[in-house]
């Protein structure tokens, strides 16, 4: 080879690695640029979700269904506190009403036991006053 052929053979692999270079470069840059479209394209389907919910809301607080539709709702809130207090009053009110049924079922043994002590202090009188009888017939 002589050396014009040479010169070529060297030009040519010169352009073709800044070719190669240069298309890494561009390939990596693509894939930042993918990459960040991917993210605002992210941001815009958040962006388009929210703005149908707030449509929604919008229709759902304009229509006459849902204005029945909120006020049906807050009527049945109001109901379920409403009971949720009865249920609670009442639920004290029995807590309160086994005390004193407990109270009252210890007093209760309380004058059994009495009244059994007083039996048998009656019976012992009365052994005692039947023997004192007895001594004093004799």
């Amino acid at each position: 080879m002589n050396v014009a052929e040479w010169i070529l053979v060297v030009l040519l692999s010169v352009t073709l690695l800044i070719f190669l270079i240069s298309a890494i470069v561009l390939i990596i840059k693509l894939i930042f640029l993918a990459e960040e479209a991917k993210k605002i394209v992210q941001t815009g389907q958040g962006i388009a979700a929210k703005a149908d919910d707030i449509i929604d809301n919008v229709k759902g607080m304009t229509s006459v269904g849902g204005i029945v539709k909120t006020f049906a709702n807050r009527v049945m809130e109001n109901q379920e506190r409403r009971y949720a207090e009865e249920d609670a009053a009442r639920a004290a009110a029995a807590e309160e009403m086994a005390k004193e049924a407990a109270a009252a079922e210890k007093e209760a043994r309380a004058a059994v036991r009495a009244g059994a002590k007083v039996k048998a202090a009656a019976s012992k009188v009365k052994s005692a006053a039947s023997s004192a009888a007895k001594a004093a017939k004799k």
